[in-house]
């Protein structure tokens, strides 16, 4: 077997295109892009979190919100609460594939754990979350919300 790199520019930031070549498809070829495809699977469902004395894996799926203040992040899961450093752009870049969808300049939310809205104050939204978890989402943010839900 051979392996090779060739850079290609055209892609983006979190894009890695894979090609496997051979003179026919057979089994031991198929068996590749099996273990290919599930590496890729099991890489995009959890996600790394720097904590103070350990680096603790999270499944995606579990992350409900997603707050910052100042320069810490608060990651609000079904059942713990983690705080890390990083942007909340960083973060917004690495889960918005998966049915995330920034709320206001400081706040992204899990829509799959979105119980209801309510109106709040000055035309933003109360969203109430999974665990008993309340954010706000600005009247900037609003329209990219409602797509999102498709209203």
């Amino acid at each position: 077997m051979k392996v090779d790199f060739k850079q290609d520019s055209q892609l983006d930031d979190d894009e890695i295109n894979v090609l496997v070549s051979a003179k026919e498809l057979n089994p031991e070829v198929i068996e590749l892009l099996s273990m290919l495809q599930n590496v890729s699977i099991q890489n995009d469902n959890y996600i790394p979190i720097n904590t103070n004395d350990r680096v603790q894996i999270i499944s995606v799926d579990d992350i409900v919100g997603i707050e910052i203040f100042e320069n810490e992040l608060n990651i609000y899961t079904t059942s713990e609460h983690f705080v890390t450093t990083g942007t909340l752009k960083e973060m917004y870049e690495k889960l918005k594939k998966h049915h995330f969808v920034q709320i206001s300049k400081s706040a992204i939310i899990n829509i799959d754990h979105l119980n209801y809205m309510e109106t709040a104050f000055s035309g933003n939204m109360a969203l109430f979350l999974s665990n008993d978890i309340k954010l706000h989402a600005s009247r900037k943010y609003l329209p990219g919300l409602k797509k999102s839900l498709r209203m």
